[in-house]
C-alpha cells in the first residue's frame, strides 16, 4: 500500500515537471519577440549612425570648400564689380559640388541637401550646410517605425585678406630737427652759432634755412628725430613688403610743414616707395632732406603756394588737405581692393606753430624763400613764431569721414639753455612751459585710447610704427 502511494507521488511530481517545461517554452516564445526586435532596432540605429557620419563628414567637406572657394574668388577678383556676391555664389555652387562628391550613394536613404548659406561680412566669409537624410528601417517597421530621420548642419570660416591704405603723415617741421637724445642736443649746441646774437648760446636745433650752419654740423654725426622717423618707415616698408596677397597694401608718404605735400603717392610698388624715402642710402635720408628750409619743397613746378610750405607748423590745413586725399582713393571697409579700409597715421611732435615764412599772391600764402627762388614771386618774410598745442578738433573731419587715425606721439625734448633775454629766449621758455602737455590733445586726435604711442629712441619709433601696422591689420579683420 505504501508503494502505491510512493507510486503515485512520483507520478505527480514527473506531471508537474512536464507541465513546468511547458511553460518556459512559452515564455521563451513570448520573450523571443521583443528580444530580436531590440537587435533589429539595434541594427536599424547603426545603419542611421553610419550613414549619418558619412553624411556629416560630406557636409563638413562640403563647407569648408565653400569658403576657400569664396575667398579665393575675392583675392583673385577683388577689383571686380560685384565680386562679393558672385563669390558668394561661387562658394554655393562647390559648397553643392563636394557634398555630392562626397556623399556618393547611401544605402537605404533618402538625402536632401538645403541651399548651403554663404555669407561675407566684412573681413569673415562664412558657411553653413544642412542636410536631412530619412533611413529606411528593415526591422524597426516591425514596430510601425518605418524609417529614421538624421539631420546636422556643419558650418565653417575664413579671414578674407583686408585692403588696406596706409597714410604716413610726416612732420618735417623745424622742431623735428632736434637731435634725437639730449647728448646730442648737446654736442650739437657747442659748435652751432645759428642764432646766436639774439640766443648767446649754441643752438639745438638742426636748422636748414639758408645762412644757417646746424644742419650741416649734424649731417652724418648727430641722429635727428627726422632721420629716425625716416628709418622707421623704411623698416615699415620692409613690414608691408609681403602681404596676403598681391596689392593688398597701399603706402603713401606725405610730409607737411604748412601744409601738405605728396613724397611717394599711395603705391604698392615697395621699390618705389624706397626709392622716394632714400631707404638705400646713408644720412640724411628723404624726410631729413624735407626739413623745412626756408622755402616750399615738393611744390608743383614754378608754383610756391603748393608743396610743404615753410616757417610753421600748420595742422589746421594739412588735416583738411590729408581728408581731401583719401576721398580721392575712398573711405571703404577693406573687403576687396576698390574698397579700401584708410589709416593715417600721424607722426609728429604736437608743436604747432602759426607762424609763416611766406609772401600773398593772389590771396594765397606763396613760400618762395628768402631770397626768392622762383620767378616772379619776391622774398619770403616771417611774420613771427607763434608755438602752441594742435587742435584736436581738426582731426574730427577726417575721422568721421572714416578714416582710423593712429598717432606717434614723438615728445618735444626740453630745450637747456641759459636765458640771456632776447626773442630766442622768449620761445625756448614758451615751448618748454606747455610741451608737457602736447600729449593730451594728439590723444584726443587719435582714433581712440588705443591708437596714440609714444616713442622717443630712434629704436622705439621703429618699434611703434610697426605696432602700428599691425594693429591695423588686428582691427581690418575683428571690427568688421
Amino acid at each position: 500500500m505504501s508503494l502505491t502511494r510512493a507510486s503515485r507521488l512520483v507520478a505527480a511530481l514527473a506531471s508537474l515537471m512536464r507541465d513546468r517545461d511547458g511553460g518556459i517554452g512559452i515564455i521563451f516564445g513570448l520573450s523571443l519577440i521583443p528580444i530580436v526586435g531590440l537587435v533589429g532596432l539595434g541594427v536599424d540605429y547603426g545603419m542611421a549612425i553610419t550613414n549619418r557620419a558619412r553624411l556629416d563628414r560630406a557636409a563638413d567637406a562640403s563647407a569648408l570648400a565653400a569658403v576657400v572657394t569664396a575667398k579665393a574668388y575675392v583675392a583673385a577678383n577683388s577689383s571686380q564689380s560685384g565680386v562679393l556676391d558672385k563669390a558668394r555664389a561661387a562658394g554655393v555652387a562647390q559648397a553643392v559640388n563636394t557634398f555630392k562628391v562626397n556623399t556618393g550613394s547611401v544605402p537605404l536613404s533618402s538625402v536632401t541637401l538645403a541651399t548651403p548659406a554663404v555669407d561675407i561680412s566684412g573681413q569673415t566669409v562664412t558657411a553653413a550646410v544642412t542636410y536631412t537624410a530619412i533611413v529606411q528601417n528593415s526591422f524597426a517597421k516591425l514596430f510601425r517605425v518605418p524609417t529614421t530621420t538624421v539631420t546636422n548642419t556643419s558650418k565653417a570660416s575664413a579671414d578674407l585678406p583686408s585692403y588696406l591704405d596706409f597714410y604716413l603723415m610726416v612732420d618735417v617741421s623745424g622742431s623735428m630737427g632736434l637731435p634725437t637724445t639730449a647728448s646730442g642736443m648737446t654736442q650739437l649746441a657747442k659748435d652751432n652759432k645759428d642764432n646766436y646774437d639774439d640766443y648767446q648760446q649754441g643752438c639745438q636745433f638742426a636748422c636748414h634755412y639758408n645762412g644757417f650752419n646746424g644742419w650741416n654740423l649734424a649731417a652724418g654725426k648727430i641722429q635727428l628725430r627726422s632721420d629716425a622717423v625716416n628709418n622707421a618707415v623704411c623698416a615699415l616698408l620692409k613690414r608691408a613688403a609681403a602681404p596676403v596677397v598681391p596689392n593688398q597694401y597701399r603706402i603713401g608718404i606725405y610730409p607737411f610743414v604748412n601744409q601738405l605735400a605728396t613724397l611717394a603717392s599711395l603705391s604698392s610698388d615697395v621699390n618705389t616707395l624706397n626709392t622716394a624715402a632714400q631707404c638705400g642710402m646713408t644720412w640724411p635720408l628723404a624726410l631729413t632732406n624735407l626739413l623745412d628750409t626756408g622755402t616750399t619743397q615738393l611744390n608743383s613746378p614754378g608754383d610756391p603756394t603748393t608743396g610743404t610750405g615753410a616757417g610753421g607748423t600748420h595742422f589746421e590745413v594739412a588735416l583738411p588737405q590729408m581728408k581731401g586725399i583719401v576721398g580721392l582713393n575712398g573711405f571703404g571697409d577693406g573687403s576687396t581692393s576698390t574698397s579700401r579700409k584708410p589709416f593715417v597715421f600721424l607722426v609728429t611732435d604736437g608743436m604747432q606753430n602759426g607762424q609763416h615764412y611766406y609772401v600773398m599772391s593772389n590771396g594765397k600764402y606763396a613760400y618762395p624763400g628768402n631770397p626768392s627762388k622762383f620767378p616772379g614771386y619776391a622774398d619770403a618774410w616771417w611774420d613771427g613764431s607763434q608755438p602752441s598745442q594742435i587742435d584736436a578738433k581738426n582731426c574730427d573731419a577726417l575721422k568721421a569721414a572714416g578714416a582710423t587715425i593712429s598717432v606717434l606721439y614723438i615728445p618735444y625734448n626740453q630745450i637747456v639753455f641759459t636765458n640771456n633775454s632776447g626773442y630766442i629766449a622768449w620761445e625756448n621758455n614758451r615751448v618748454n612751459g606747455f610741451s608737457p602737455s602736447l600729449a593730451t590733445p594728439l590723444q584726443d586726435c587719435a582714433s581712440g585710447p588705443s591708437y596714440f604711442r609714444t616713442a622717443n629712441s630712434p629704436a622705439d619709433i621703429t618699434a611703434a610704427l610697426n605696432a602700428m601696422f599691425d594693429q591695423a591689420l588686428k582691427l581690418a579683420r575683428l571690427t568688421q
